[in-house]
């Protein structure tokens, strides 16, 4: 970690008086310039309140002090009088969040979270991949990420596993691999909070979610905790899928979460000996039939092939694994689609 991701580190553990919040996560953080003995640090605020700015510089110091070899810090105040200290549901460095759902389970949504963020990582944005299903963590195996692992620590903040350029966290990585969780809701949403606010995700372009199958506490708990830029649902193209499907559609417009669109898996099986052949062995239009009835976007469809199974056992996502492959090119578009629609929303 550079000089300067460390002191954006540290400045996300200073907490506004009044806010009770981070100042990065206010937008108070300006920039980290290096200078000739040390570093000097721009700090944002709506007035000239003095008294206030010499009690968050003597907070700012007291952490960078922590950070080794610094050199010398000199603090700047700049008067913003358009900064408009929001105490609303975001987390520092964040950019945009997408929650990842499905009506049902064994849709692929966890595969096609995975994907996702490394077709998104290939573009060369930051990503990171927060796995929500407290009950049943896959996440980290399709990463190649085996059962419990020893997450760095700093005083209240929690590191995420890296793995292919991703950030990742799950329950899976905190417990034994057989160790069941027996939890009620709320113990659900304080761990999706603390998954949200108390792990460090640094910068991110991209934080996608990948929450347990249905309309349960945890969807309803994420709602309430973060803004959400907007939702995918998965589904694959039979009636019984579409039809749990439309549930969490209906469950994301309840907690006023956008839907970005649909993504339609295994939408039909291209054999290894036949690429040019399409089976589609599930039905077709379930995938349209959906976005129509939510008022939404098929974002794309996405093929089955048998290297799939395989790259989800070896630990490596196909999009990583097999760059010129079908389902590569189907998140590619799916991706682009994605982006052009939360452009036209922000």
């Amino acid at each position: 970690m550079d000089k300067i991701e460390e002191i954006k580190r540290e400045i996300t553990k200073v907490k506004h008086p009044e806010f009770k919040k981070d100042l990065i996560s206010l937008g108070m953080f300006g920039e980290a310039i290096k200078t000739d003995d040390g570093f000097q640090i721009k700090l944002k605020t709506p007035t000239n309140d003095r008294k206030l700015q010499i009690g968050i510089e003597a907070q700012v110091r007291q952490f960078l002090s922590k950070i080794p070899d610094i050199g010398k810090v000199k603090i700047k105040f700049e008067v913003d009088p358009n900064l408009a200290l929001d105490d609303g549901n975001k987390i520092p460095g964040v950019k945009r969040i997408v929650a990842i759902g499905s009506g049902k389970g064994g849709v692929g949504k966890s595969t096609v979270t995975s994907n996702l963020a490394m077709g998104l990582a290939s573009r060369g944005l930051k990503v990171g991949v927060l796995d929500a299903d407290i009950y049943g963590p896959s996440i980290g195996k399709l990463f190649g990420i085996d059962g419990r692992v020893a997450l760095k620590t700093d005083e209240d903040r929690i590191f995420p596993v890296e793995k292919y350029g991703v950030k990742i966290i799950s329950m899976a990585f905190m417990v034994d691999e057989n160790q069941p969780i027996v939890w009620r809701g709320p113990m659900l949403g304080k761990a999706i909070e603390q998954f949200l606010y108390d792990v460090y995700w640094g910068e991110l372009d991209y934080l996608l979610i990948d929450l347990p199958p249905g309309t349960g506490d945890v969807q309803l708990s994420l709602g309430q905790l973060v803004e959400v830029t907007g939702s995918i649902v998965v589904t694959t193209p039979q009636s019984v899928a579409t039809l749990d499907a439309k549930k969490a559609c209906a469950m994301f417009q309840t907690v006023k979460i956008p839907i970005l669109g649909i993504i339609e898996n295994m939408s039909y099986f291209i054999p290894p000996d036949m690429p040019d052949k399409k089976y589609p062995i599930f039905g077709e239009g379930g995938g349209e039939s959906l976005a129509a009835s939510a008022k939404t976007k098929l974002l794309g469809k996405v093929p089955m092939l048998m290297e799939v199974m395989k790259a989800g056992e070896s630990g490596t996502p196909i999009v990583h694994l097999d760059k010129n492959s079908a389902i590569t090119k189907s998140y590619a578009d799916i991706i682009d689609v994605m982006e052009k629609e939360i452009l036209t929303w922000e």
